[in-house]
């Protein structure tokens, strides 16, 4: 299996460590010195310790219902691999019980380590409209 395979089963793995909801799991995809950009709440977090808080938190704020993965590109040379993505994440509103969802952007850079595919560098994203400085979350991909 070469390296752009393995990377895409890995990402396959945490993608079902996210929608299990155990945070636990979720971490252990993630380098120590992870350096992360996500969409809320704080400008990065610089290590897995300060990112699983932030998981922790993310995750119980909804009961996540939907985390699709669409348009993944992979490139991978030697022990660093680069994947670009989209992804439909979102949950069900305890008040109302409607789901709540949205199409952002996801990056993610992957270093092998002592053979293993670990998470050093992600970042998520959702456009923005600057005449209003809100986020666009009603936008949807274009096929490609």
């Amino acid at each position: 299996m070469d390296s752009t395979q393995q990377v895409q089963q890995q990402m396959q793995r945490w993608q079902q460590a996210v929608i299990s909801q155990d945070v636990g799991q979720i971490m252990t995809f993630y380098h120590d010195n992870v350096r992360a950009f996500d969409a809320i709440s704080q400008l990065q977090f610089s290590n897995r310790s300060q990112y699983q808080q932030h998981w922790q938190t993310c995750l119980s704020m909804c009961t996540l219902s939907k985390f699709d993965i669409d348009q993944l590109d992979i490139y991978a040379d030697g022990d660093l691999a680069v994947c670009s993505f989209l992804n439909h994440c979102g949950g069900i509103d305890e008040q109302t019980g409607q789901e709540q969802a949205s199409w952002m952007r996801g990056t993610q850079v992957y270093r092998q380590i002592n053979g293993q595919w670990l998470i050093v560098h992600e970042h998520f994203s959702a456009p923005f409209d600057p005449t209003t400085g809100a986020a666009m979350f009603d936008l949807i991909p274009e096929a490609r």
